[in-house]
């Protein structure tokens, strides 16, 4: 998934009264500053309406660790590399 599909995906769920929180995995080396920073945005906006819990999966470097630090908490496992 892009920061297209991502970004529109979070801008949904604010829009959704049925959604009361967002679980958000992510599993990413990183990427694009860009993207990163458009996703963290898009975080950042949801945190202000619903509560967001990040999981980290395998791996969130770089951009992925920028996209975890918006959400209220974050859950990691001990191998995540981060």
């Amino acid at each position: 998934m892009g920061s297209t599909t991502v970004s529109r995906g979070l801008r949904n769920v604010r829009k959704d009264k049925s959604i009361a929180a967002v679980i958000f995995r992510v599993d990413s080396p990183g990427g694009s500053v860009v993207a990163s920073d458009t996703i963290w945005r898009e975080v950042q906006l949801t945190k202000k309406e619903k509560p967001v819990i990040v999981s980290m999966s395998d791996m969130a470097g770089s951009g992925g660790y920028q996209i975890s630090m918006a959400a209220h908490k974050i859950v990691a496992q001990p191998q995540t590399l981060t």
